[in-house]
């Protein structure tokens, strides 16, 4: 048995492009984002700089679950596997370990040029799962391969108010989308070498698009040392249609979200906390735990920083370095993908490297 199978879009209350950084930090980054993440997140935060430039250059995702680097490891000379390495495991060691394992890989880039008056991004996300389950549609042992692809241009800029304290802007955005879901017998064992080709799952989908307009308002109250902050978020104003020949989505829902954020700081040093709550209308009808965002991020003279926080109701942290013309972040999170923690849960591990000033 193969077949593909429509699904409900996981991009749902989540930016399609997010900072390592920012999801260390539970992921609520509409009252904070970094670098890029301004557009994807809140345009208002552009005019928040000392400085015209906010970020010019381009950065690269590396993400990985921690089950795929346990099975790579089983496979690696010396491993438990043996000492013949992958060449000398069979597809049937293969399927056990995705039946105990599920597998989740991705990557992303993006090429930025952020500024106090406007921003551009060219961006690029790709993820693949791998899953298995003992009994499928036919009484088999399944594998579920899925993918989700996002990539294209957002353009941003704020929008010039009289009032002080308030900040407003918006993002126009052109997107290329798909995701695609593909289940296969275990007993088929020319389908299980077929579609465990990373060249071959890119021939899963093709791509549906669209563009749509995001809008955001920033309260943003600063003190000598303590500032206060309240954000409102229009994520697909009247929806953004989608067309083409992939299954979904077909449309991204008009999504409205609200974050607040506390910040202390000295001189180049700050402490900021925030939450966020999205979807506040429940247009996409995911449970609270995946539209509550919460963490907290610590820089020193801007240069380094630790973050930490709650992400689909499970602990999020990580670390940056960020040098003037070199950045790595590396952050550890888990993504649910079922209605409730621990049913489906993926614990991702990330990396970036960012070239620019």
């Amino acid at each position: 048995m193969l077949g593909l199978c429509p699904r409900i879009m996981a991009k749902t209350v989540e930016p399609a492009f997010q900072d390592p950084f920012d999801l260390a930090a539970g992921g609520a980054s509409l009252t904070r984002a970094s670098k890029e993440g301004m557009l994807f997140s809140n345009p208002a935060l552009l005019r928040l700089a000392s400085g015209f430039i906010r970020w010019i250059g381009s950065s690269s995702n590396l993400l990985v679950n921690k089950e795929s680097v346990d099975t790579a490891r089983r496979f690696l000379p010396g491993g438990s596997s043996g000492d013949t390495g992958a060449s000398g495991a069979g597809n049937t060691e293969v399927v056990d370990l995705i039946l105990k394992n599920p597998l989740r890989l991705g990557w992303g880039q993006a090429v930025s040029l952020i500024t106090r008056s406007f921003g551009g991004s060219f961006f690029s996300r790709f993820e693949v799962d791998f899953a298995a389950s003992q009994y499928g549609a036919s009484g088999l042992p399944e594998v579920a391969i899925k993918t989700e692809s996002y990539n294209g241009l957002v353009l941003g800029a704020p929008i010039p108010v009289p009032l002080p304290y308030l900040y407003l802007g918006f993002t126009g955005k052109y997107l290329f989308a798909s995701e695609e879901s593909v289940t296969a017998d275990v007993a088929d064992q020319s389908q299980i070498t077929k579609y465990s080709d990373p060249n071959t799952l890119k021939s899963l989908y093709s791509q549906n698009s669209g563009a749509g307009v995001d809008a955001a308002a920033l309260l943003f109250l600063q003190g000598s040392s303590v500032d206060f902050s309240l954000a409102v978020k229009a994520d697909d104003i009247g929806n953004t249609r989608l067309t083409g020949d992939s299954l979904s989505p077909k449309s991204l829902k008009q999504v409205n979200s609200v974050g607040t954020g506390l910040t202390l700081h000295t001189g180049d040093d700050m402490i900021h906390v925030a939450v966020d709550y999205r979807d506040v209308g429940n247009v996409y009808g995911e449970p609270l735990f995946k539209r509550v965002y919460a963490g907290t991020k610590v820089t020193v003279r801007q240069m380094f920083g630790v973050a930490a926080g709650f992400y689909n109701g499970y602990p999020s942290m990580g670390a940056v370095v960020d040098l003037f013309f070199f950045r790595l972040a590396l952050t550890s999170y888990t993504r649910e993908l079922g209605d409730h923690p621990g049913v489906a849960p993926r614990h991702m591990y990330l990396a970036s490297i960012s070239a620019g000033f």
